[in-house]
């Protein structure tokens, strides 16, 4: 009996530690801001996101927020050139799979359909001219265009000014950006949720109280990014 539980305790402790953001202390020497999203499951849509912040480099991350998100409509999909080791069975992120990408991605600008103040963040404010292209074959492929200025090289793209309120304020992530591998997948964000139970296309959607929160936090010079992965 003792050592049926001597087992357990073990376990427990192993399986906590897996979960913990000090688990990815190797990966994350130059940040001093991580956006941490964790889902239960490769299929789940629903996850938590964990903010975590230090003063510098030499300090350890401290908690700093909490609260609900959701990813792609099909879960997650690990990032072709991951530095994070994931389970075999996850399947590998490509356009239109539905999955949001696992792995860690640096932060680009917040954008939003209004003129915000006091970021600290680079900003982009969007209207119907701005595209992000999700064309595999065409130049602009994972690429934020003014439409009044681009090439008219693709066939499809997504509007970052909507008719709803879903990119009304976001955050671009870094992924498949450096350098762009055509079909790997594009026009990932942080934004606003359709709701609780809705996944998304392939990006990490919260409520818009919390979006707000996120982008006031974020500050480029603590070299912020996204730590996307499963709890197990």
């Amino acid at each position: 009996m003792k050592i049926f539980f001597f087992i357990l305790l073990s376990t427990i402790i192993s399986s906590s530690y897996a979960q913990s953001i000090t688990s990815f202390n190797n990966n994350l020497q130059h940040n001093n801001q991580v956006v941490f999203v964790k889902t239960s499951s490769q299929n789940s849509i629903k996850g938590t996101m964990f903010l975590y912040e230090r003063r510098n480099t030499r300090k350890r991350l401290k908690f700093v927020d909490s609260f609900a998100v959701v990813v792609g409509k099909n879960g997650l999909a690990k990032d072709a050139t991951s530095k994070i080791i994931f389970n075999d069975s996850m399947p590998v992120k490509h356009e239109g799979d539905g999955k949001s990408p696992a792995g860690i991605f640096k932060l680009g600008s917040v954008f939003s359909y209004h003129n915000l103040k006091k970021l600290h963040m680079p900003f982009v404010q969007v209207d119907t001219n701005f595209y992000c292209v999700d064309d595999a074959a065409s130049t602009y492929y994972n690429t934020l265009i003014v439409a009044d200025t681009a090439k008219y090289n693709y066939n499809s793209f997504e509007y970052m000014k909507r008719n709803d309120s879903l990119y009304e304020y976001g955050v671009w992530v870094l992924y498949n950006s450096d350098p762009v591998i055509a079909g790997n997948g594009s026009c990932i964000f942080l934004h606003v949720w359709r709701n609780e139970n809705s996944g998304t296309a392939g990006c990490t959607a919260m409520s818009k109280e919390n979006i707000l929160k996120l982008i006031y936090w974020l500050n480029k010079k603590k070299n912020p990014v996204l730590l996307q992965t499963v709890e197990n």
